[in-house]
């Protein structure tokens, strides 16, 4: 019985986590004091300018400052600057892909920054697990960015 009761809080808890690491997108309602016939235009405006003043594309955040192959473990890390360009507070979750010289993928890394203030920065490393050797290039091809 202890171990059904367990298992069922060990899946409330990764669902839970789940949920809370789910991205939230810019769209967020106007504050109490905005005029609603203000705050519906500008909402419901995609142009490109409106994402640029509300802080562009995650992607836009995060900066490879470093790639190398680390001499004892032979694993490959990115050193990044986070920085948050929007009005509000996020999470980021940063993917990295480590690639040798031929061009061939040789694993991934992933890095964590939270509750990032507007105009914050934050230096993070997305380490690999993977053995490299010799020249390796680090690229970001995910960013996630929410809020709780």
């Amino acid at each position: 019985m202890r171990i059904r009761i367990a298992a069922v809080g060990l899946i409330v808890g990764a669902v839970a986590l789940a949920g809370c690491m789910l991205p939230q997108h810019e769209a967020t309602p106007a504050p109490a004091s905005a005029a609603p016939e203000k705050a519906e235009p500008e909402a419901a405006d995609p142009s490109p300018s409106k994402a640029v003043q509300v802080g562009g594309e995650a992607e836009d955040d995060v900066k490879v400052t470093g790639c190398s192959v680390d001499g004892g473990t032979g694993w490959p890390a990115a050193k990044l600057l986070i920085t948050n360009h929007t009005e509000r507070t996020f999470n980021y979750m940063v993917q990295v892909e480590f690639v040798d010289a031929s061009g061939t993928r040789i694993g991934t890394g992933a890095a964590a920054e939270n509750n990032l203030a507007s105009g914050q920065k934050a230096r993070a490393t997305a380490q690999g697990f993977v053995k490299a050797s010799g020249k390796i290039t680090c690229k970001v091809t995910d960013v996630q960015r929410y809020s709780l």
